[in-house]
């Protein structure tokens, strides 16, 4: 089943990569060998931990009315763009 909802800030965003990482069958550690970082830091994003650049991101996308919203899917495809355009109509 898919996740999917409006990202409004750090602790959103964090549930959000968790779901992924979980439907993926990783776990934290299996996600930052994969990503050359340590488990530390894939925990301090799920938890929703604000670093100043996550506060700068979020603090833009409300004063510029910029919504995000993000979808878990099982069938992901790595060699997916990172923004797909969707036609306006």
């Amino acid at each position: 089943m898919a996740a999917r909802g409006e990202v409004k800030g750090p602790d959103g965003l964090g549930r959000m990569l968790q779901q992924g990482r979980l439907v993926s069958g990783l776990t934290q550690r299996d996600l930052a060998e994969r990503l050359d970082t340590d488990q530390k830091y894939i925990w301090g994003l799920e938890s929703g931990k604000n670093t100043i650049v996550l506060e700068r991101i979020f603090a833009i996308m409300r004063e510029t009315g910029v919504r995000m919203y993000m979808e878990v899917d099982p069938g992901t495809d790595e060699s997916q763009d990172d923004v797909v355009d969707e036609p306006r109509g």
